[in-house]
């Protein structure tokens, strides 16, 4: 399937912290309907790249495009049509799932009956209908599975998630990817960030690389490794995501012989 316009659109992005380099000089373009996986080692600017591109950081240069509109961090129409899952989670510590959830449900404008119906679909999908237990009573996995239910109550059009298999138990990051995929089949867009790589192989259809700092190595198709096809780099062919990754980031850690 495809589709006519560009989800995300990333032109000579850059952000610094001062004198320390987070982005240099990312573009890139994500398709409309796409399972975008956006890959790199830890340090390498994929947080800083999803908080500018969800407008919790301004960049220092450079452009974003989100649904072929220009986006800042005051773009508030277009923020409405986004749903994002942070790396740090973002909730409200003292409150219930269902009071966090409704609460982000008529930030985004959904009614009281929508909001209703939402929140108990939600809560009984992802196995949060324990109303004894607080947000700070969660643990790490049913923390993230509230982030998520977050991000998507509204029927987001671009969906970003920062890490969101982490510490999810199999049974609910089947659901998730389920969910996933027919998010994008109607044509929405996923911009997903993961160290679990074999995750990403099967879940997405291109990925992104980059390395520190946040500079764009590779970008391609990976759905031909479902074909018996091979990721093509500088002339070589490489059997699987995880082989490329390795390759292009370098990541090599010494031996520890005495265990």
């Amino acid at each position: 399937m495809t589709f006519e316009t560009d989800a995300i659109r990333i032109t000579n992005l850059e952000k610094r912290y001062g004198a320390t380099v987070a982005v240099a000089d990312l573009s890139l373009v994500v398709p409309k309907g796409s399972m975008f996986g956006f890959l790199g080692p830890n340090g390498s600017g994929k947080s800083t790249t999803i908080g500018c591109l969800t407008g919790l950081l301004d960049p220092t240069a450079g452009s974003i495009e989100i649904l072929g509109e220009k986006f800042t961090a005051e773009s508030a129409p277009l923020k409405r049509r986004m749903g994002v899952m942070p790396e740090t989670l973002g909730l409200f510590d003292p409150l219930y799932a269902h009071e966090f959830l409704g609460f982000v449900a008529r930030m985004f404008g959904l009614d009281e009956a929508d909001t209703r119906r939402r929140v108990t679909d939600l809560l009984a999908a992802l196995d949060l209908t324990d109303t004894r237990k607080t947000l700070a009573e969660y643990s790490t996995g049913m923390r993230k599975r509230v982030a998520f239910a977050a991000a998507v109550i509204h029927s987001p059009d671009v969906l970003f998630l920062d890490e969101p298999f982490e510490s999810i138990d199999p049974a609910g990051v089947a659901a998730m990817k389920q969910w996933l995929r027919r998010f994008t089949e109607q044509g929405r867009t996923v911009f997903i960030t993961s160290h679990v790589l074999e995750t990403v192989e099967r879940l997405c259809d291109r990925v992104a690389i980059i390395t520190k700092p946040g500079k764009l190595v590779w970008q391609g198709d990976i759905t031909v490794l479902a074909n018996d096809g091979k990721l093509e780099y500088e002339g070589r062919g490489f059997n699987s995501l995880e082989a490329l990754f390795l390759h292009l980031t370098g990541e090599r850690y010494s031996d520890l012989n005495w265990l």
